[in-house]
């Protein structure tokens, strides 16, 4: 982890509370698979297209299941994010289950997956608040 990594992870803590490792898993989790688009097209490949596109788009909101998740991001890394949060992977599995569709519809207010990582963290980290 470089420099700038550990002063905004800090800041967020400052900042966010409890909520900042939160933030920061989630700041990971868009640094891993290549922001917003990188994520919902990991998840489309691991067989949730569906749903994905049901998140974007601006109908209701399908849901998805721990298993669902677990499957399409891998258990290694979700095993990673979970020891850092001191969680178990079937634990944060269920979490992102629970929130992702919300926190992805949120994301994307127009429908459409912005390729702009200031636009999208700023939305996550309001959300966040």
């Amino acid at each position: 982890m470089g420099l700038f990594d550990s002063v905004a992870g800090a800041m967020m803590n400052k900042v966010m509370g409890d909520k900042g490792p939160l933030a920061k898993l989630a700041m990971e989790l868009f640094q891993q698979y290549g922001g917003l688009p990188g994520i919902l097209q990991t998840l489309k490949n691991g067989g949730l297209s569906e749903q994905v596109d049901s998140w974007v788009g601006k109908g209701a909101n399908m849901s998805v299941n721990a298993q669902q998740i677990g499957s399409a991001l891998g258990s290694s890394v979700l095993a990673g994010m979970a020891a850092k949060l001191n969680m178990t992977a079937e634990e944060l599995s269920g979490k992102i289950a629970e929130y992702l569709p919300d926190v992805v519809n949120q994301l994307t207010p127009n429908g459409v997956v912005e390729n702009n990582p200031a636009l999208i963290m700023s939305r996550l980290m309001g959300m966040l608040k």
